[in-house]
């Protein structure tokens, strides 16, 4: 007689944060890398500075578009991973205010001494999310731009978006991971083969699972040769693990590197907050 067993249980597709957190793990450097390095990196803030004459010149991205169609005259703006603001100055010609949340002072430095530059007032809270959304109140529009990568529970992370937007949140990611493009030089220097991963896909599947009704587009921006100087040699090398002694093989193996499209993902849904909320808590930085 054949054993009765629960293969509903045992065959459940794994849901699609799961999906996510998989992917996660499995893009995590393994410890043994980690110990050949006296330090872990972080992200550098001038690197992250907003540069208008740059913003200028880039296509027009749904990102954006889609933020100030749902902006009304005057209105708030929250970015969370603000960086130098380079994702939310693009809104300023209809913002009241901005108001920027990252984990990282030096950011939030970058992003208030670009505002008179932006024409908009902004204030900066400083803090990670989801934690940080009890520091801010509702807003009009919540825009977040690749800085959700390394976020596990990714469902809290999304809800406490769509908490703090009264018309809508945007949410712009690269199709792949954020360091893929050094998935070669990983090869080259540690003889590893890093799977790149499908963020935006596994991030729309979340939503879609969530039931946020989330519009998605792309855009896929041309290809850029980037000059290799030491300031970029130096972000290679802390994201691979390595020493200083590695420089020059680094900054061959970046010159190797053939150009590659850049293919992004713009993902809005309604927000949930009550209409009338008022703006962050706080002293704005007046311009």
């Amino acid at each position: 007689m054949t054993a009765i067993t629960d293969t509903a249980t045992d065959t459940a597709p794994p849901r699609p944060g799961d999906r996510w957190r998989e992917g996660l793990r499995a893009a995590a450097v393994p410890e043994a890398v980690r110990g050949r390095s006296e330090r872990t990196f972080s992200l550098e803030p001038d690197m992250f500075r907003w540069r208008p004459d740059q913003d200028a010149k880039q296509p027009p991205r749904p990102s954006r578009l889609r933020a100030l169609e749902a902006l009304p005259e005057g209105g708030t703006v929250l970015d969370v991973g603000v960086g130098g603001g380079a994702s939310s100055f693009g809104l300023a010609s209809r913002a009241g205010l901005i108001i920027g949340v990252d984990r990282l002072e030096g950011m939030l430095e970058s992003f208030e001494a670009s505002a008179p530059t932006a024409g908009v007032a902004v204030r900066a809270v400083l803090g990670t999310w989801p934690e940080a959304v009890d520091d801010v109140d509702d807003v009009d529009v919540v825009v977040c731009h690749h800085a959700l990568y390394g976020a596990e529970e990714i469902e809290d992370f999304l809800v406490a978006l769509t908490s703090r937007a009264r018309h809508r949140v945007v949410v712009e990611v690269s199709s792949r991971g954020p360091t893929d493009a050094l998935n070669p030089l990983w090869k080259a220097i540690h003889g590893e083969q890093r799977q790149d991963r499908v963020v935006a896909d596994e991030l729309e599947a979340v939503l879609a699972a969530m039931g946020l009704g989330a519009t998605r587009e792309d855009i896929v921006l041309p290809p850029t040769v980037r000059e290799v100087t030491p300031q970029l040699v130096a972000f290679a090398r802390r994201r691979l693990f390595v020493g200083e002694e590695r420089d020059e093989e680094i900054a061959q193996l970046l010159r190797d590197l053939p150009p590659r499209e850049h293919r992004i993902a713009a993902l809005w849904w309604p927000g949930a907050a009550q209409a009338g909320g008022g703006p962050g808590r706080g002293d704005a930085v007046p311009v």
